[in-house]
């Protein structure tokens, strides 16, 4: 029976983004950052193929001087246009290949667009020439991450929490990291160091109250849940993960209700409702699935088969006590 994916890993690539951008950008107020829409990745991913297949620039970008280049593809990256953004950094690197800095910046839309083998190129020549940039490290690291080569990212967040101990972006990408390899007891470690420094960030807490989870620790890990509701009660993933701390303390009316803010009901009630056939109250997981396909008649895979083995596991256990 599958339960409902970790929607963790893919938060932490969305935050870990905008943060890397935002060291490009100097902006600070991340909260209302803008991150691409699949049709916007797609897009930007069409438009530049890796270097030596990219189109000539436009004729009016190359009468441009370097310096204006610069200052407009600073302003397209802080307006979230990547794709003007994209074409000015390269055309002044047509000339000036050792511009790093600008070369990171280019790797990071890569790694925005999804075009990650193009990202390793450019974030790998800039770590080269310049191994002490911790940014272009954890980028890279970001580009493992995604790619689920998690010995790789945790090699690079290694390299950069080492150099800066109270770097909390690195402290909680390496617990990611970690975490998604399956090393639950170093990813709780460096979470915790994340979550100190940043005491107000909700992600380290998500991501400890999920290491713990995992490791099943459940009440450590309703402590960290409980504390990320109080700094962000209605986040959605913050209550995913809620829920599924308090179904497996067996909690499961405040279960639903946590799992009803996460945003999708019917999903709700067949998440619940795995939890109670896991448990062997077959009649109670049936009425949850029921009430799933009641909710979203399409949800018909996953509910209906969930239904389907409910009854006869309730059929079963019936028949054995008649």
């Amino acid at each position: 029976m599958r339960k409902l994916a970790r929607p963790v890993i893919n938060a932490v690539l969305m935050v870990a983004l905008l943060l890397l951008l935002s060291q490009c950008s100097q902006i600070r107020n991340l909260s209302k950052e803008r991150v691409l829409k699949p049709d916007e990745a797609a897009n930007l991913a069409d438009a530049y193929d890796p270097w030596v297949n990219r189109k000539p620039p436009r004729r009016d970008l190359a009468k441009l001087p370097p310096d204006r280049l610069e200052a407009l593809g600073e302003l397209s990256l802080q307006n979230r246009d990547f794709e003007a953004s994209l074409l000015r950094f390269l055309e002044i690197l047509k000339d000036n290949p050792g511009r790093y800095d600008l070369r990171y910046k280019v790797g990071v839309i890569f790694l925005l667009s999804g075009q990650m083998e193009a990202a390793q190129k450019e974030l790998a020549f800039v770590l080269l020439h310049r191994p002490e940039m911790l940014e272009a490290h954890e980028a890279l690291g970001l580009v493992h991450l995604q790619e689920k080569q998690y010995p790789l990212a945790i090699q690079e967040f290694q390299v950069v929490a080492h150099k800066d101990p109270k770097r909390a972006k690195a402290r909680y990408l390496l617990g990611v990291s970690l975490l998604e390899a399956g090393q639950y007891a170093q990813a709780i470690t460096h979470l915790k160091v994340a979550a100190d420094l940043e005491p107000s960030q909700v992600s380290p807490l998500i991501a400890l109250g999920d290491a713990y989870l995992r490791h099943r620790d459940y009440q450590q890990a309703l402590t960290c849940l409980k504390k990320g509701q109080s700094l962000a009660p209605q986040n959605q993933k913050l209550n995913y993960h809620l829920g599924m701390v308090l179904a497996a303390l067996k909690r499961y009316p405040e279960a639903l209700a946590a799992f009803l803010k996460a945003g999708d009901e019917a999903q709700a009630y067949n998440n619940i409702g795995v939890h109670y056939f896991m448990e062997g109250r077959y009649g109670e997981a049936a009425r949850c699935f029921q009430r799933a396909l009641e909710l979203r008649p399409t949800f018909y895979h996953e509910a209906k088969a969930n239904l389907q083995r409910a009854l006869e596991k309730l059929h079963q256990v019936r028949e054995k006590d008649g």
